[in-house]
């Protein structure tokens, strides 16, 4: 889970002038996977998957949102939109087609491509993934801070982006104190993720770039998750790999089954006792290898 001998930093200048960050590791004339990141993360958590693309012949990409790492704050953004800088960032590499790999909050920006981009798009995997939170029962297990903080996005943005400020600097100074937050409640599986110190290294630095602009970028994401989407799951007509942990408090199952449900083409892939984090980093081979071409 260090830095990839084949990881190499792209910036990407975009019509309206904004850049797009993106980190490409893995098997350079491999088939192309685009990672989305979780929340809050960056492209520095693509590494997670590094060695698996590698081993498996994938070429791997993973993009910062706007506003996240070094990708430049786009004020007004919708989670649909992503799709377009997408199909930009394919074209600047070339990719007539690809795959989509949307992880925890990365999920809704995976399901934006599937709707809005389905032509572009050779596989999609969503991994512990976010989706529309339609019923309050939905937010049910997750942590109270969490679900507060959903709360608060969707009912009183102005609120939420300052405490998301506030929070943005104590995390960037201090990343110690939110991996004991995350331990707080965790799983089994999450907690022994959450004791591998090189795992716990990647984490750190990918919350820390995640957060480099201050919290803007990532209290706006925070207020899209919240709020219903500007794009409907019945729009997916494509096939759609859902992996869930059953033991995720983070992001509960009865998100993943609202998914299923709704997805009309799904394959589900419910793992007993797997946590939010351990899905992530004990499943990505797997995920990855039921992505290829």
């Amino acid at each position: 889970m260090g830095k990839h001998v084949t990881e190499t930093e792209h910036r990407i200048r975009l019509e309206d002038g904004r850049t797009l960050a993106c980190l490409a590791l893995g098997d350079p004339n491999g088939a192309p996977v685009l990672y989305f990141h979780g929340f809050p993360g960056s492209r520095l958590e693509g590494r997670l998957a590094a060695d698996a693309a590698q081993r498996l012949g994938l070429r791997l990409f993973a993009p910062d949102r706007p506003g996240i790492g070094a990708s430049t704050f786009q004020p007004g953004r919708t989670i649909g939109a992503w799709a377009a800088d997408v199909a930009r960032l394919a074209d600047q590499f070339a990719l007539e087609r690809f795959a989509v790999v949307g992880v925890s909050g990365g999920g809704p920006y995976a399901l934006a491509c599937a709707a809005r981009i389905p032509e572009r798009l050779n596989s999609v995997a969503l991994v512990g993934a976010m989706g529309p939170l339609t019923r309050t029962d939905l937010t049910k297990g997750m942590p109270a801070l969490n679900r507060l903080a959903l709360v608060l996005a969707a009912r009183l943005p102005p609120l939420a982006h300052l405490a998301v400020g506030v929070a943005a600097r104590l995390v960037r100074r201090h990343p110690e104190r939110y991996l004991a937050h995350m331990m707080v409640g965790a799983p089994p599986a999450d907690r022994g993720v959450l004791t591998d110190t090189a795992y716990r290294t990647l984490f750190a630095e990918s919350t820390a770039e995640a957060l480099r602009q201050g919290g803007r970028g990532v209290a706006w994401e925070l207020t899209l998750l919240a709020r219903p989407w500007d794009f409907k799951l019945q729009e997916v007509s494509m096939p759609v790999r859902i992996w869930q942990g059953l033991a995720d408090n983070v992001v509960p199952t009865g998100i993943a089954r609202q998914l299923a449900a709704a997805l009309p083409h799904r394959e589900t892939h419910y793992l007993q006792d797997e946590g939010h984090l351990s899905l992530i980093v004990r499943h990505l081979d797997a995920v990855l290898a039921d992505m290829r071409p």
